[in-house]
């Protein structure tokens, strides 16, 4: 018989995790609330359920279960820890504690276990009503960052600085905030990076150092939005060991020492700080195409045999190649998309390594206010550094949105 793997979400960013079980030889059982959800065209079973609702999930699941045995639970690009830790922990299956899903859902949390465990992160507040958020803008020094406590992909996030009014601030984000409980954070200046990495018994092995790029600030702010970035980074030596360090001392302070986790660090003045962690492998393609084309190093699949009981080497995770990819993602203006220009002059470039665009003429562009509005990716590989960062600043130029 073949081990039956759930997959919790079937979004298009899980489509790769779908076909690598398959590979693998697994019979894969998805989860979506979309009926036509596109991983799960690569599905043997589905379970149509919100990966945010976890009770209803885990009803849903049980009930599959009576009749169907299920060897393993996992979940990618999708920020649902407390869905995967409960299922998992329902048929011990090997998991995270769902106390460590909790705080890796929950900022305030987080940031709570991060100061008492004494790992470096951004002076944070918890803001619970508008008055609180007045009294600490007037007394703090400005630029700070405010967000949900309980969201992701960026919903929310805004930076308050002297042109912000507080309740615009406070009425933006509390919008995504389920539990309606909002985290203020100093703003750090510095460069920041994404880390992404796998516990092996339970020592923390990063795998994938990645600059972020924000310098289309001024056209997003007040919302804050990554535009890409160079992937391996340009920090080298001691500062990644450092980094590493300090992405398992804040795995570790939310009990977490199995699994795949990504973290986003700011290096300070001083010395690295983590901003926050998150318990799942990424989004936005980093997982299953930046780290496998910059590193050679297939992350997803050490993780579905960890979902399953299976053994995972150390030498599966060993960097064989150091190869630059530059990303970048699209910001067309809002309104309904009338024409896309240059499409066929970016496929002809021949170190464009993935072009993908998540918007048609006659589609309506929102505003972007967060990672969800993007209208699309593209990496190109260079030699070196600044020769990949060079070829996707002009590769992205190429493409125009014409919008009505």
């Amino acid at each position: 018989m073949h081990k039956r793997l759930l997959i919790i979400g079937a979004g298009l960013e899980q489509v790769p995790a779908y076909r690598l079980a398959k590979k693998m030889g697994l019979y894969i059982v998805g989860t979506d609330i979309n009926p036509k959800a596109p991983a799960f065209e690569f599905a043997d079973d589905k379970i149509i359920a919100s990966t945010r609702d976890v009770e209803d999930t885990l009803m849903k699941v049980k009930k599959y279960a009576k009749k169907n045995q299920i060897n393993g639970v996992m979940t990618i690009a999708n920020d649902v820890p407390l869905t995967v830790a409960t299922v998992a922990s329902e048929f011990n299956l090997p998991r995270m504690s769902i106390k460590s899903a909790k705080l890796a859902s929950n900022k305030i949390l987080m940031k709570r276990a991060f100061v008492k465990h004494r790992v470096a992160t951004p002076d944070f507040w918890e803001i619970k009503d508008i008055k609180e958020l007045r009294s600490l803008v007037r007394k703090v020094e400005l630029p700070l960052i405010l967000k949900p406590s309980d969201s992701r992909g960026g919903r929310g996030v805004v930076l308050i600085d002297e042109g912000i009014k507080s309740e615009w601030a406070w009425k933006e984000s509390s919008k995504y905030a389920d539990n309606k409980i909002l985290i203020l954070e100093k703003f750090e200046s510095g460069p920041q990076l994404s880390v992404e990495g796998i516990f092996l018994e339970k020592t923390f092995i990063p795998i994938a150092f990645a600059d972020r790029n924000y310098d289309n600030l001024s056209e997003t702010k007040p919302h804050i939005v990554e535009n890409g970035g160079v992937i391996p980074s340009k920090f080298q030596g001691r500062i990644l060991k450092d980094i590493g360090s300090l992405v398992q001392s804040a795995a570790l302070a939310l009990g977490i020492s199995w699994g795949t986790v990504k973290a986003d660090i700011v290096i300070t003045e001083n010395r690295p700080k983590i901003i926050e962690l998150a318990a799942r492998l990424s989004g936005n393609y980093l997982a299953t195409h930046h780290i496998p084309m910059a590193y050679g190093v297939d992350i997803v699949t050490p993780l579905i045999k960890m979902s399953i009981g299976d053994k995972v080497k150390k030498t599966d995770l060993k960097i064989k190649q150091r190869n630059y990819l530059g990303v970048r993602y699209f910001f067309p203006p809002p309104g309904k998309i009338i024409c896309i220009k240059g499409i066929h002059d970016v496929e002809k470039l021949n170190y464009v390594r993935m072009f993908k665009l998540y918007r048609n003429v006659g589609d309506e562009q929102p505003e972007i206010t967060d990672h969800t509005k993007r209208a699309g990716t593209i990496i190109c590989e260079g030699p070196d550094y600044n020769t990949a960062m060079r070829r996707v600043e002009e590769a992205v130029k190429r493409i125009v949105f014409i919008t009505d």
